[in-house]
């Protein structure tokens, strides 16, 4: 067993490095983080931080190239590099970060530079001991952080071919207890030991139990990997941080899966189930569950009664606009009653802006929909003068204050609460649909199926604003803004 000295890392402030470092303190041993600014790249490793080290643990490695930072150079090159200038410095234990898919192959440059930096470890001379991980799952990690995303803004996941892949998802954190382990154990010296979890599940069942430890729905869209490795390339191209690569997505194709067995019995390591229980803190602790600010007494309560009162409006004593006005009244003072609804009302000029260009935009839209509907629905004109004649009788200084109170009391109940409500249970994309549903069967009671379809349309508009900004003034902004010019000043009919 080695003492207690310093251990250099290198790539030690990346998200496996974290836990590695923290697991090497704890172990009792000072941490040396070794990075680009301490002079340790492909290009050149200044060997003066790695004097007095007992050893190395490199965990160097990319998932996409970007740049000089190409998988030759990070693999092999920088591998090459930390080899010389250990022994400059006389250290000779390495530990090695590899991962469990590494093997010669021209037509994959990730599997193929992992091996072929292996291979230069492996002929170094060095005592080193190789680590393959599989799929790695923690904190800060890819894999929760890209499956929470997708689940929060659809439960329609697209997965590699028919998703029956393999894969074998390890904690970080036992990665981390790996590899003090074989810092620990002389006898791994000179071997190659596979960390990977407990069991073999298939991807689907790695999306379902992600899933399940949100609380979220989940269909399974199985899709060609050909299909998906032009999005993939153009994430890869466009994006700082893409949801996945092409290195990733050949990885998903051909599966992640080791032996467990070895790395018990030299390093005494019992990988922890990827369960939804042993999930759910993980991904709370990095901010990942979806919020639940609304809860159903809120969430059905109002749509129940903002529906109800909208059939008075139209159906009650009153007419429309003097109805609207004291349903909307009510429906306004109801919905600021919810806490995430205030919290949404925090106009800025760039809110503000968004929401004027939103609402030129949608009229813009609506006029090309108009020649549309002159084509396949001409009755639609004689509908539009329906809503049109609501105004007749009203002074003006009337309909504008009751055109401002229904917009933002409309804003507030199906944007701020209804379809806030179902994102939180079925997601950004799910939420925005069934709220826009919702708000378009709210005004069932008109009998106007051309208010009907507009309040559909507009309420997807209205919702995907809402969800982009988490903010209500572009909708509201956008809403008044195409009211306006739809009733007042360049009407349709």
């Amino acid at each position: 067993m080695w003492g207690m000295g310093e251990i250099a890392v290198v790539g030690g402030t990346g998200f496996l490095g974290r836990h590695v470092s923290a697991a090497l303190r704890e172990a009792g041993w000072t941490v040396r983080v070794l990075s680009r600014r301490t002079g340790c790249d492909a290009r050149s490793i200044d060997p003066a931080p790695l004097r007095g080290c007992e050893a190395v643990v490199n965990l160097a490695g990319i998932k996409r190239e970007e740049g000089a930072q190409t998988f030759e150079s990070v693999h092999v090159d920088l591998v090459a590099r930390l080899i010389d200038a250990m022994r400059t410095a006389g250290v000779v234990r390495l530990v090695h970060i590899s991962v469990v898919v590494a093997r010669p192959d021209a037509l994959r440059p990730y599997s193929d530079t992992k091996w072929r930096g292996e291979e230069r470890i492996r002929t170094s001379g060095l005592d080193w001991t190789i680590l393959r991980p599989g799929v790695i799952y923690g904190v800060g990690d890819d894999l929760l952080a890209h499956l929470s995303l997708l689940l929060r803004i659809s439960p329609v996941i697209p997965v590699v071919n028919d998703g029956r892949s393999l894969m074998m998802p390890v904690d970080a954190r036992d990665v981390a207890r790996g590899v003090v382990g074989a810092l620990k154990n002389p006898q791994t010296g000179g071997k190659t030991l596979e960390i990977v979890g407990p069991e073999r599940l298939t991807l689907r069942a790695v999306v379902h139990r992600v899933a399940e430890a949100m609380g979220l729905p989940i269909w399974i869209w199985p899709t060609p990997a050909a299909l998906l490795r032009l999005p993939v390339s153009l994430m890869e191209w466009t994006m700082r941080q893409p949801p996945s690569t092409r290195a990733q997505l050949a990885m998903l194709v051909e599966g992640l899966v080791g032996d467990p067995e070895p790395a018990r019995k030299e390093l005494g390591l019992e990988p922890a189930p990827f369960t939804p229980d042993r999930l759910r803190p993980l991904l709370a602790a990095a901010g990942q569950l979806p919020r639940r600010e609304i809860g159903a007494l809120a969430g059905v309560g109002l749509m129940v009664l903002g529906a109800g009162l909208l059939t008075l409006a139209f159906r009650g004593p009153l007419d429309p606009w003097k109805g609207m006005t004291v349903a909307m009244g009510l429906l306004m003072a109801a919905s600021l009653g919810v806490p995430s609804v205030r919290r949404r009302l925090a106009p800025t000029p760039r809110r503000v802006g968004l929401g004027l260009a939103a609402g030129g935009v949608l009229y813009g839209l609506t006029r090309v929909g108009v020649v549309v509907l002159q084509a396949l629905w001409p009755a639609w004109n004689a509908y539009a003068r329906d809503l049109t004649a609501w105004k007749s009788g009203h002074t003006t200084a009337f309909l504008a204050i009751t055109l401002i109170l229904i917009v933002v009391a409309e804003e507030l109940l199906w944007r701020g609460v209804v379809a806030r409500f179902f994102m939180e249970r079925v997601g950004i994309v799910g939420g925005v649909v069934v709220g826009a549903f919702l708000y378009a069967l709210a005004h069932i009671a008109t009998m106007n199926p051309l208010l009907m379809g507009a309040a559909l349309g507009c309420g997807l508009y209205w919702g995907a604003l809402a969800a982009l900004t988490d903010d209500l003034t572009a909708p509201m902004v956008s809403h008044l803004v195409w009211d306006i010019l739809i009733l007042f000043v360049l009407p349709l009919a």
